[in-house]
């Protein structure tokens, strides 16, 4: 199961977040149907203050990943945590590299899941 947050004014599509969180499940060999996974889009400044409160870095960052478990619960779903991406910082980052906007997502995405699974 793939939760996403996200302001009314991301710019994003759903279902390509979707599309590229199932990617990255897979790259790491875990079944989205035992899967609960969070990823929550946000601005610059929680990203700021969020990299302040959890990691003490005062810098905005790409992405954060928060992880709460590895192991299955009594409903069979393994509840992996939260990814937390900077839009802002996405659409940036993607004109600045000269990438697709798809592309940069979808590399933060298994950047994001490999730092739950870690």
């Amino acid at each position: 199961m793939i939760l996403i947050k996200h302001p009314k004014n991301w710019g994003l599509s759903e279902d390509k977040v979707v599309f590229f969180a199932r990617k990255a499940l897979k790259f790491f060999d875990l079944n989205e149907k035992e899967v609960e996974l969070s990823i929550y889009f946000v601005g610059r400044d929680k990203a700021k203050k969020l990299n302040i409160d959890y990691r003490q870095k005062n810098y905005i960052p790409q992405v954060l990943g928060f992880p709460m478990s590895k192991d299955k619960d009594e409903d069979g779903l393994i509840r992996l945590g939260d990814i937390v991406i900077c839009s802002q910082k996405l659409k940036y980052e993607s004109k600045f590299l000269g990438k697709n906007i798809d592309e940069v997502l979808a590399e933060w995405l298994v950047h994001g899941v490999e730092n739950l699974v870690k």
